[in-house]
């Protein structure tokens, strides 16, 4: 889905449409106005709000992750723009905008000798490019308070003027919000991620309190904290749980096909789990995967390296860096002169580009930061390469949740009480069942809270002292508690392995001495992912050339 001054230039697969006599709609990805069914029953009711409001006020009221074309009809102008949360992520260059990343690299033609240093730093030290960058000088990603036009006048760029987080006052009604979805997608087949946490755990409650039917499904290996406390849940809601058990055999054969579905700017090998899982849910007929991505403004999770002391005045930002975000660093040793003279920068780097986001408070300030800077690359990504497998969607990254949880009272984030309270009121019985977190309920009943809390405040100091022995002595790191155990293993012994460094030494990326023992497993997955998407950028240029 690519388009031009020109018009639109190709059609993806699972492009949809919708026209009436003054716009003609397409969009990818899952879209719909509250307590409207969603696709075309939405945009029907979005083209009339247009009709009266114009499309910048109208576009305020569309929920989903999605990029979206209109084409004006009678003066072949055309507006683009992705949902307003910055979870379907979308491209644009001087030229043109796609919903793929892969896709405007190929339609510009780019080469190696295009390809940004700081991001394909980033790149390989944190597996994912920030700030709307991407892998390569002159595209960038579609901001979601961006709207893109097309006229007589070339290209422009506007604003939607979104409300920052911190505004409003947090008189959000989530309950009857989630009433209003629930009326919106209940005639679909539904899938719930469902794992050991509280955010996965408040999405599946919040639905069943409201009539929906859906299934549950988890991802990960027999055993495992999250699958078997996954199991108690939906025992007792009655519902159907679905395993996912991650393969690793055939994992090169499969790292094709997830590299164009993670589009080229996530670590692919950190998809694979989550490819497989969606595929299990498009065998099963599933219409709709809904996840608890975004129940971080609900609780203290983003707020860990300060932990207990959330009411300061100063924010650790270098803190947060080192424990939270890189604790293990690429070594300069890797890489050749002005990538290695880069990689020193990056920590003081990011630390600058941070420091734009400080709010009156330390907590303020993180909860800025994931939402603005983290946030559209790390859980966009997810959101987004599940919406190339099936639509797929987190109601609490809307703007007016985020704005919510912004704005609750400190102690309602501290100790998962605004999770307990909640899950509580709609399902005493699961809330008294434990969790991943420490095994700590969600209950409000006296005698769990007194049992949890002791258990809280343990499971906070544990998670704190083994990200500091992590950061302090480099250990073995573990990429997702879900993924298979051999997954590592596997990656390193690949073939893909053995080429992808050899490929990076003759780009003069890293030095010709590296070895892949050298590289830690932390940073392996990226370094192998990037040397996919440079391979992809010489299949650009074979074309071009007839080979």
């Amino acid at each position: 889905m690519l388009l031009t001054a020109k018009g639109m230039r190709s059609l993806a697969s699972d492009l949809q449409t919708w026209e009436n006599a003054d716009y003609c709609f397409r969009w990818r990805g899952f879209l719909y106005l509250l307590g409207i069914p969603p696709g075309e029953a939405s945009v029907r009711e979005f083209s009339r709000l247009t009709a009266i409001k114009g499309i910048e006020r109208a576009l305020l009221a569309l929920r989903g992750h999605f990029f979206m074309i209109v084409k004006e009809k009678k003066t072949h102008k055309y507006t683009c723009f992705t949902d307003n949360n910055g979870g379907f992520a979308a491209f644009h260059s001087k030229t043109a905008v796609a919903a793929s990343f892969l896709e405007l690299v190929s339609y510009q033609g780019l080469t190696t000798t295009q390809l940004d240093r700081d991001a394909v730093l980033e790149f390989v030290n944190f597996g994912n490019v920030f700030a709307n960058k991407t892998l390569v000088e002159g595209i960038s990603r579609i901001d979601r308070n961006q709207i893109i036009r097309f006229g007589p006048g070339g290209k422009s760029v506007h604003s939607k003027k979104l409300a920052p987080i911190d505004a409003g006052n947090g008189d959000f009604d989530y309950l009857q919000f989630f009433e209003k979805i629930a009326k919106s997608i209940k005639d679909l087949r539904l899938s719930v991620d469902l794992t050991g946490g509280v955010d996965s755990r408040l999405i599946a409650v919040l639905l069943d309190y409201y009539g929906v039917p859906f299934e549950t499904t988890v991802s990960g290996i027999d055993g495992m904290e999250d699958v078997e406390i996954a199991k108690e849940v939906a025992a007792a809601m009655g519902t159907t749980l679905h395993v996912t058990r991650p393969l690793v055999d055939g994992l090169e054969e499969r790292i094709p096909e997830v590299f164009r579905i993670s589009d080229g700017l996530n670590d692919v090998f950190k998809h694979d789990r989550s490819y497989q899982h969606n595929q299990n849910r498009v065998k099963r007929g599933i219409d709709l995967a809904l996840s608890g991505i975004g129940g971080e403004f609900l609780k203290d999770e983003l707020w860990l390296q300060d932990f207990p002391f959330y009411t300061s005045k100063t924010s650790r930002l270098d803190r947060m860096f080192t424990m939270f975000m890189l604790p293990i660093p690429c070594k300069n040793e890797y890489f050749t002169g002005e990538y290695a003279n880069a990689n020193q920068l990056l920590q003081n780097g990011t630390l600058h580009k941070l420091a734009r986001y400080e709010l009156d408070t330390n907590t303020k300030t993180y909860d800025n930061i994931y939402y603005y800077y983290e946030f559209p690359t790390i859980g966009g990504g997810y959101i987004s390469a599940a919406n190339r497998v099936l639509p797929s969607y987190a109601p609490m990254v809307e703007l007016d949740f985020v704005q919510f949880g912004f704005h609750l009272k400190r102690r309602e984030r501290f100790f998962n009480t605004f999770h307990r309270r909640t899950i509580s009121k709609v399902n005493p019985q699961i809330a008294r069942i434990r969790t991943s977190e420490g095994g700590i309920s969600v209950s409000v009943d006296k005698w769990e809270v007194s049992k949890d809390i002791q258990k809280y405040v343990w499971d906070k100091g544990t998670r704190l002292i083994k990200v500091i022995e992590r950061r302090l002595f480099h250990g073995s790191y573990t990429r997702q508690p879900a993924d298979h155990p051999e997954l590592s293993v596997r990656i390193r012994e690949s073939r893909l392995a053995k080429d992808a460094i050899e490929l990076l030494k003759e780009e003069k990326i890293l030095q010709g001495n590296v070895q892949l023992p050298d590289i830690h497993d932390a940073h392996l997955s990226h370094f192998l992912s990037l040397s996919l998407f440079m391979e992809f950028l010489h299949s650009i240029k074979g074309q071009r050339h007839g080979t």
